[in-house]
């Protein structure tokens, strides 16, 4: 039986009915294999990869598209409850992506009563996506990254460097 244990205290046992300790090395694999299913609950395009869900719906019209979703994250609520799983509500996004001007302010995305709040950008596994369909945040976020390697590297190559000349010194 399991326990939590944070530096010398340690939790009594308790038994689990449902799900894998957290950090177990199998945790991903059988999350995988548990939520696999998931695309069939809904009428949404659905990737997975690892722990992270996107679900993608499209529609020329805002309000059945609006509708729609709602409708389908019903199901997909559903769906949660029926495996015993819980959607971090604060954790979950919407964005619309629109090549038109102007996007309807006053779209409104719920599930099991809790509105979900619309993104400007999202973060999808790595890339940077921006509902204003520009590329330019997600290559400066790239140009920073890259910025930031090079300067390690620098370091990196001077302390390299030193340790060198030091140990040339000492023979």
């Amino acid at each position: 039986m399991p326990c939590t244990k944070i530096g010398t205290f340690k939790s009594s046992n308790k038994r689990i009915s449902c799900g894998v300790p957290q950090g177990s090395v199998v945790l991903p694999l059988l999350l995988l294999v548990y939520i696999n299913n998931i695309a069939k609950a809904s009428l949404f395009h659905t990737t997975l990869f690892a722990d992270d869900i996107n679900l993608r719906m499209s529609n020329f019209c805002f309000n059945v598209l609006q509708t729609t979703v709602n409708l389908e994250l019903y199901e997909i609520d559903h769906w949660l409850r029926a495996n015993k799983l819980s959607l971090n509500y604060k954790k979950t996004n919407f964005m619309l992506l629109n090549s038109q001007k102007h996007s309807p302010t006053s779209f409104k995305v719920i599930i099991n009563n809790h509105s979900i709040s619309p993104a400007d950008k999202l973060k999808y596994l790595g890339v940077l996506l921006v509902n204003k369909w520009s590329w330019k945040p997600h290559v400066q976020k790239v140009k920073t990254q890259r910025s930031r390697a090079c300067g390690v590297l620098t370091k990196l190559n001077i302390v390299q460097q030193s340790l060198y000349w030091k140990l040339s010194i000492t023979h």
